[in-house]
């Protein structure tokens, strides 16, 4: 959903439309990472946050080793 939400330009109207939820999921879902997140989304450039989605997922302990 990061990915989503960052690719178009922090649109929870656009993420929800793309990833077919509705925009409060979008909302919460933002609202909830910020909170888990040591800065907030605004703090930080959207290419900061891509590159770490991008090493996070390669890693051998990325989301899909979680599951």
């Amino acid at each position: 959903m990061a990915r989503v939400y960052l690719a178009e330009e922090h649109s929870p109207r656009a993420a929800a439309e793309r990833l077919h939820v509705a925009r409060n999921t979008v909302t919460y879902r933002v609202k909830r990472a910020e909170e888990l997140l040591p800065v907030t989304t605004t703090a930080i450039t959207s290419l900061e946050v891509r590159v770490a989605l991008e090493i996070a997922a390669a890693s051998p302990l990325g989301p899909s080793a979680r599951s």
